[in-house]
């Protein structure tokens, strides 16, 4: 069984990795739903309890960084190079000044600049009272698009998650913990930036297109990244 410092290990030596796309190679470790390292709730071996722990021991980063997909983690010494391949140039406020921002990220981004972070799915969808539930999918599909852009990263487990504008608890009192957001200028280690030099948007695509290709069993890498290249390029 898979545990948890050796799922660190594999991530970091393959530099970045997702289950959930042919595009990057599945077979490198065990690892899925499909195994029987789901809701044990032993940290060790936990598979569910993995995403949030190793963001928020900044072991590695993960989100939805592979074309909007879930699962992808990303290692230390590869997130400068993804943030220099999918990081608009432009600032968000001027990304929404340009008139191209999308309306829900730009409420994403305010309730981080009005509340702070990290904040909570329930904390964003409660600051605006969304109540419709087209409203809560464009909510989702904002956060999947500033993570994609390297606005946003998950932060790790939040024990203040609300219901009702109250801190939601189970129904022995004990609270109920859910994923965090937070800006990734004030999520990501400065330790992580400075592994590698800044690169150009081209050379950083070609960096992670050869480390894809490498780890990869379905030939072309880069279709693992065309969304997220694209939604960069809007701007």
């Amino acid at each position: 069984m898979l545990k948890y410092d050796e799922f660190i290990e594999k991530v970091s030596e393959a530099g970045f990795w997702t289950p959930l796309t042919n595009y990057i190679d599945p077979g490198i470790f065990v690892y899925g739903a499909e195994t029987a390292q789901c809701y044990t709730g032993d940290p060790e071996t936990d598979t569910t309890i993995w995403p949030a722990r190793a963001a928020q021991e900044k072991k590695l980063a993960y989100g939805y960084f592979f074309n909007g997909r879930p699962g992808g983690y990303i290692a230390p010494r590869f997130y400068p190079i993804f943030i220099d391949a999918f990081r608009p140039r432009m600032t968000v406020e001027e990304r929404h000044d340009s008139g191209k921002f999308g309306e829900y990220e730009w409420k994403v981004w305010n309730v981080f600049h009005e509340l702070g972070g990290p904040l909570s799915w329930s904390q964003l969808w409660q600051y605006y009272r969304m109540k419709d539930a087209a409203e809560r999918r464009k909510l989702d599909a904002a956060l999947k698009n500033l993570q994609m852009t390297f606005d946003i990263a998950v932060s790790g487990n939040l024990t203040n998650v609300l219901k009702n504008g109250e801190p939601a608890a189970y129904k022995d009192g004990s609270p109920i913990t859910g994923i965090g957001y937070d800006k990734v200028d004030n999520w990501v280690p400065p330790e992580w930036l400075a592994m590698n030099p800044r690169m150009e948007r081209r050379e950083a695509l070609e960096a992670i297109y050869r480390q894809a290709e490498k780890i990869s069993s379905a030939g072309d890498a880069q279709k693992a990244f065309r969304k997220s290249l694209a939604l960069c390029r809007a701007f």
